[in-house]
């Protein structure tokens, strides 16, 4: 395997874990920069999670990349940006600088022109899990012209990248929109436990609830729940209504019930229960084509 230094900048809780992790798989030369490691209180912590990597400090952006020619950016997202125009005036044509940072896909594409403008590669990483869990076998889509360079010198030490396209901010387009659902889900979740409990109805509304979800395949629930949806939504626009008043009524938050009546009269408005001809279409494609046809 060919021999090369990886280094990190930002030495946080996704640093130190993907870290520890290769460590553990045989990976022997990490370095790191982060600007708060002589600042407290934040300094203290930085060194101590770089100890127990056992990862050695670069005390500048410079002594970074002359040192390591693999970069890991894995920072905070505002600031992801600014970092890759700090270190670019460092990097050459024999970097790979990889964006890991949670990151919206026109972030990823703005670090992407400042990095490649040195003639590195450019890898937009997503990270799919939580570190703490994986550590350096956390899911990651990669996307960019060094996804596949990058796929190839970690993967041997455990790293579990699929490669997904040339271009930056297809990976981390996935992750965002992923995201809708996934944090969406868990908030839908807790303002219906919220509200049931109420009525000491919690473990009725969720058993009812699972016996909906666990009937079919998630992807068949899916195609049912969706495509019976468009069709419905006026009808169930106005029933939201009613779950509205019934918050309101016993006090608790309403922002994601409030946000799903929205959702279905913009549906309803767009009149698809009209474009279907009444009939649910078959197909999760055939529903997205009806909204391409509307101009969504």
């Amino acid at each position: 395997m060919k021999k090369f230094t990886l280094g990190f900048i930002g030495f946080g809780e996704a640093a130190s874990g993907i870290s520890r992790g290769l460590k553990e798989s045989g990976f022997e030369n990490i370095c790191f920069y982060d600007a708060f490691y002589n600042k407290e209180p934040m300094g203290k912590l930085i060194m101590e999670r770089a100890e127990e990597a056992n990862v050695w400090l670069c005390e500048s952006e410079e002594e970074l990349a002359g040192k390591a020619t693999v970069i890991m950016s894995s920072v905070v997202a505002r600031v992801a940006v600014d970092v890759a125009k700090s270190i670019s005036p460092f990097l050459t044509e024999e970097h790979i600088y990889i964006d890991t940072n949670a990151a919206s896909p026109m972030v990823k594409e703005e670090v992407a022109k400042i990095t490649s403008t040195t003639g590195a590669k450019f890898v937009d990483a997503a990270l799919m899990g939580p570190i703490p869990t994986f550590l350096n076998k956390v899911p990651i889509l990669a996307s960019g012209n060094g996804a596949d360079v990058f796929n190839e010198l970690m993967s041997p030490y455990g790293m579990n990248i699929e490669c997904i396209g040339d271009e930056p901010g297809q990976a981390s387009a996935i992750k965002m929109f992923r995201s809708i659902f996934m944090k969406g889900y868990v908030t839908l979740l807790l303002e219906t436990m919220i509200a049931a409990n109420k009525y000491f109805a919690s473990d009725v509304v969720l058993n009812s609830i699972a016996e909906t979800m666990d009937k079919d395949s998630f992807m068949d629930t899916v195609r049912l729940l969706v495509t019976r949806g468009v069709i419905h939504a006026e009808r169930r626009a106005f029933e939201m209504n009613e779950v509205l008043k019934t918050l309101g009524a016993i006090g608790v938050d309403s922002t994601m019930s409030e946000a799903t009546q929205k959702k279905l009269q913009w549906c309803s408005e767009l009149k698809m229960k009209e474009y279907f001809n009444g009939e649910p279409p078959k197909t999760l494609k055939e529903v997205l084509e009806g909204f391409e046809t509307k101009g969504i």
